[in-house]
């Protein structure tokens, strides 16, 4: 009879071969926005070529996230549950992208549904990340089922939200036409529900998953910056730009690895808290 080879282990093949990408990547986008808010390029050819190179990037990272989901998928070892976190990872990075597109904002469109937001493509760009974030969420809260008690998630849950409802109210301009002011509500308390996600990977997978976690709450972060200084503020444009999408690509990429996370994790013993 034919011998089957012996798999290496599940804990050393994803470290060496799905994590080193999009570190190369992170630190290709870092450059990239560095050298572009240096020459001061905010709009013509080289804002296309730009968001060119950007959404190459992104393209690069998102192929990493299927390498990992189908690393997954082929384990022989991989429980149902950790074929849906990959699948619900995956696909949230997927329509974000979509998101991501409609933000670099190449046909310079501004003030397009009243006088007041200059950059009202970030609201159009809600309709991608909102789903997008909502399908991570739901990763993340498949991923860390029965490891983190109810109580902790519902408090967390609610006191997020309800930060999220006051942050918005706080940077909500006069005039704001209703499209924009419903969109970016609604989407404000959704992704302040990205805090409670990197407070469940903690509890959930201990220091194993503190980058996972960082990413988590660095998207909640990225997203408090474009209220604050892009979409509802004025003078910090484009260098906001520019520093949001280096801590959004971060983000991104951590996030990226939480199937890897569950799928290592679920064969020791599990945490509860």
């Amino acid at each position: 009879m034919e011998q089957r080879q012996p798999q290496p282990p599940l804990s050393s093949t994803p470290l060496t071969s799905y994590q080193r990408l999009p570190w190369a990547l992170c630190t290709a986008i870092i450059l990239l926005q560095c050298s572009f808010w240096a020459a001061g390029v905010t709009g013509g050819l080289w804002k296309a070529v730009l968001a060119a190179l950007e959404m190459a990037l992104l393209g690069g990272l998102l192929w990493n996230g299927w390498r990992i989901h189908r690393w997954v998928h082929r384990t022989s070892e991989a429980q149902a549950r950790s074929r849906a976190v990959a699948d619900l990872t995956v696909f949230g990075l997927a329509v974000c992208l979509l998101g991501d597109a409609v933000n670099r904002n190449v046909p310079a469109r501004f003030y397009s549904y009243d006088n007041v937001v200059q950059h009202s493509y970030l609201a159009d760009s809600v309709w991608f990340f909102f789903p997008g974030y909502a399908l991570l969420i739901a990763a993340v809260w498949l991923a860390t089922a029965g490891r983190v008690s109810p109580v902790w998630r519902a408090l967390s849950l609610a006191v997020a939200a309800a930060g999220g409802g006051f942050a918005f109210s706080q940077v909500l301009l006069p005039g704001t036409a209703t499209y924009i002011a419903w969109l970016t509500g609604a989407y404000s308390v959704l992704i302040a529900l990205m805090l409670p996600c990197a407070l469940w990977i903690w509890l959930a997978f201990g220091r194993s998953g503190r980058w996972v976690a960082l990413g988590a709450a660095l998207a909640t972060a990225a997203d408090g910056l474009i209220g604050q200084f892009w979409l509802y503020g004025s003078g910090y444009y484009p260098g906001i730009a520019y520093a949001n999408f280096m801590l959004y690509f971060v983000s991104q990429a951590l996030l990226q690895q939480l199937p890897l996370l569950a799928q290592n994790s679920y064969s020791s013993t599990p945490r509860r808290v």
